[in-house]
């Protein structure tokens, strides 16, 4: 069950600021409601996606070792940025990427970083499934479902139903369709966590 929600006393002994924390608690918190439908958080840039993705994704195999997750990316440049940050956090973290762009196909590793053009037709021999699935700019997933987005996410949701969904996003709004997670065939649900860009530029 990866709804836990940790000791507050272990949270602060972590080196993250402080609206990283409540982003990643606030995913803690959501799962804890009951909530199975995908989420996102909405942390603009400069507040440190990467680190918040790296450090939920510690936290949850800490806890949680056999929990596989996958981490979705549109271009090979995040997919690496994304990888080195765990490693940068976790050097022994069990992480690997598949991209064609970057001459890797790790496609067994439990924390897998790879681009969605790379891995769509080949998530069906992701085994075991992922149970967590996190995007990263996941304002690319468009509504309409006949997409690499969307077909990737349907296969591997038929493989594991319960696989829980997270995207991060720096403006969670489409010009040609609105908000991610509003209206007819918002294939998110709900906004989980938004930090302020007025409170960033503050700091």
């Amino acid at each position: 069950n990866v709804c836990t929600i940790r000791n507050m006393e272990e949270r602060n002994q972590m080196n993250l600021r402080p609206y990283q924390r409540k982003a990643i608690d606030s995913i803690y918190r959501y799962w804890k409601e009951g909530n199975k439908t995908p989420g996102i958080i909405v942390a603009p840039t400069g507040s440190g996606k990467s680190i918040i993705i790296a450090k939920f994704i510690q936290e949850i195999l800490e806890d949680f070792h056999d929990v596989r997750f996958l981490i979705l990316s549109h271009v090979q440049e995040l997919v690496k940025q994304n990888h080195d940050e765990l490693l940068n956090l976790w050097p022994d973290a069990p992480a690997g990427i598949f991209s064609a762009g970057l001459g890797r196909k790790e496609i067994q590793a439990q924390v897998l970083f790879a681009s969605v053009q790379s891995i769509e037709k080949q998530c069906h021999k992701l085994d075991p499934a992922p149970q967590i699935v996190i995007v990263d700019e996941c304002h690319l997933i468009p509504r309409n479902e006949n997409t690499r987005y969307q077909r990737t996410l349907s296969t591997l949701s038929l493989m594991y139903p319960q696989m829980k969904v997270i995207g991060l996003i720096a403006t969670h709004y489409r010009l040609d369709s609105g908000y991610l997670h509003k209206g007819e065939g918002a294939f998110f649900d709900k906004i989980i966590y938004e930090i302020d860009v007025q409170f960033l530029i503050d700091q």
